[in-house]
């Protein structure tokens, strides 16, 4: 299995609603295992996925625990758009296609 990056970040649950940290795997700039959170900048050379300073990319995220810690039940979302403008990552939000990912490295896309 090849490296990945981690956000660090919240998610709510769709059941009960509570908030909670979760971490959220993604391949974008240097993949080795490096921690991150929203307002960050993304680190590069190393062992690199994707081009620095786009002005604005979806990286492919998946989440490491679909369950919620509050209430136990698996049905927090798994996969999401990580939003990154200029190399920072902006944000989150649940994955609505998984059409843009079906491209040629399938981790990441740019939108403009």
């Amino acid at each position: 299995m090849s490296s990945f990056n981690v956000l660090i970040t919240e998610v709510a649950c769709p059941d009960c609603e509570k908030r909670h940290e979760a971490r959220i795997q993604f391949k974008f700039g240097n993949t080795w295992q490096l921690q991150y959170k929203i307002g960050d900048k993304v680190t590069w050379g190393g062992n690199d996925i994707g081009i620095p300073n786009l002005n604005e990319v979806n990286a492919y995220g998946i989440i490491e625990s679909t369950k919620c810690p509050y209430c136990n039940k698996q049905d927090i979302v798994e996969e999401y758009d990580i939003l990154i403008k200029n190399d920072v990552i902006m944000g989150i939000s649940p994955m609505a296609s998984m059409e843009n990912y079906l491209g040629e490295n399938g981790e990441y896309f740019v939108v403009t």
